[in-house]
């Protein structure tokens, strides 16, 4: 892996853990604070992507327009549900669950993509599995009531992976901007449509939530999720989304910070259990950027022509 996208994917991380402790505090209706978030950055966006948007729609082929279409579609839909999952289930079980989304960018990245699935990637997700789970462990409960939320977080991590596998087949095609402009302006009308038919209220917030908003879209939308757009031209969806199991960690870390200042962290909690969790997580990750790096080296190497004389 290069070291630009590497250190573009740590960054993104970083920032994208922050998105869970700001939904909690904006408080805001699920769809109106992914449309919110989505639509501020594309507004952001426009004056430098919109033109780019434009050249790189004349050189798509109709197949890939509508790809580009369907990334924007899920992208927005991840936002959705995921902010959706807080109201119907525990933090601790969408911790828990984030963990399968590796394993469907495998899956998927396999079957579409033709990125191998290989030991690395095997072992640096039995690794940062069992330490996503040592880590909630002691607080996760099993609740039947919660199955609905449950089952949101898998759909939101199935669109995201589906988004970001679709970014590989369509961003060597197209610029960065011009990429990031489709993304934010139809997920975020996406999720406006959403929003409207939800009832959910677009208005009247109080300053508080206008200020976690507009952290929300700064920090993890803009910087953070651009970022891992950014990456993905590069780098396998799998290595992706196993970095991303990196978020709930620092996430929950912040939140036990923050557990004095705000009610909505109160029972955060942080154990040696959890710490332990933590760490075996993250060598997990560290594992398989580094093992995913020396087999792609290595198919570069063995795929180069011999030299003869």
């Amino acid at each position: 892996m290069r070291a630009l996208p590497a250190s573009a994917l740590v960054i993104g991380v970083l920032a994208v853990s922050t998105a869970p402790v700001l939904i909690l505090l904006t408080g805001l209706d699920p769809f109106a604070l992914a449309s919110w978030r989505l639509l501020c950055v594309a507004l952001l966006l426009s004056p430098l992507a919109l033109p780019r948007l434009l050249a790189d729609w004349r050189g798509l082929r109709g197949r890939e327009r509508l790809l580009l279409l369907a990334s924007g579609v899920l992208y927005g839909a991840h936002f959705g549900l995921f902010n959706l999952a807080f109201f119907h289930t525990s933090k601790e079980s969408v911790v828990v669950l984030l963990a399968v989304q590796p394993l469907m960018a495998a899956g998927i990245g396999a079957a579409w993509l033709d990125e191998k699935f290989t030991r690395a990637m095997l072992l640096s997700s039995l690794i940062a599995t069992s330490g996503l789970v040592l880590f909630v462990w002691h607080d996760y409960r099993f609740d039947a009531s919660q199955l609905v939320g449950d089952a949101l977080v898998l759909a939101c991590g199935l669109a995201i992976v589906t988004s970001y596998s679709l970014g590989r087949v369509l961003r060597p095609r197209m610029s960065l901007p011009g990429y990031l402009g489709a993304l934010y302006w139809v997920g975020g009308l996406t999720t406006l449509t959403a929003a409207l038919i939800a009832g959910d209220p677009l208005s009247g917030y109080s300053n508080d939530q206008w200020f976690w908003l507009i952290a929300a879209v700064l920090v993890p939308t803009l910087v953070g999720h651009s970022l891992f757009h950014y990456v993905v031209k590069y780098v396998p969806v799998f290595y992706v989304n196993l970095t991303i199991l990196g978020e709930p960690i620092i996430s929950l870390l912040i939140m036990y910070a923050l557990r004095d200042q705000y009610v909505v962290f109160r029972e955060s909690t942080m154990s040696m259990e959890q710490i332990i969790g933590g760490t075996l997580l993250i060598a997990g990750v560290a594992i398989g950027l580094t093992m995913g790096r020396k087999d792609r080296n290595a198919i570069r190497a063995s795929a180069k022509p011999e030299v003869t004389t």
